[in-house]
């Protein structure tokens, strides 16, 4: 045997490939609402919560999972009510429909109550909240 006939030729790896994978058609950008639906479906999930967090004066906190919110109910009386297991958060104040707009989504990340003096200072139609209220209650069968 030969040193000449144990050398293999220099083969490209890869170099057959085409023959076996199916071609693909020319790449294109795309338009400009393709790109803008992707881009705010994306923006819209990352911007979702995955607890709401409830914040009062003193500092104390509270969070839930929004995976254990039940029921949202709102009044345009300036009452919003958010059920989640076992727990029944109540809160009170001004302009509270996009508040509950935002946890409908998993959008809001927290509620925290204001101050008289925060309520003077904001807009008519900013949202202000002027009292939480947390409570027990017995789950629905």
């Amino acid at each position: 045997m030969k040193d000449s006939d144990t050398h293999t030729p220099h083969v490209t790896p890869g170099a057959n490939v085409h023959r076996f994978s199916k071609p693909q058609p020319p790449r294109r950008e795309p338009d400009e609402a393709e790109a803008l639906d992707a881009y705010e479906k994306a923006h819209a999930i990352s911007r979702e919560a995955l607890m709401l967090e409830v914040r009062f004066p003193n500092g104390d906190t509270v969070s839930w999972p929004y995976s254990s919110l039940r029921k949202v109910k709102y009044s345009a009386k300036g009452l919003l009510e958010l059920r989640f297991d076992g727990d029944l958060v109540t809160a009170e104040g001004k302009n509270l429909q996009r508040v509950r707009a935002a946890v409908n989504e998993h959008r809001q990340r927290f509620i925290q109550e204001g101050t008289d003096i925060e309520r003077g200072l904001k807009d008519e139609d900013a949202v202000h909240i002027d009292r939480i209220e947390i409570t027990k209650v017995e789950d629905e069968l």
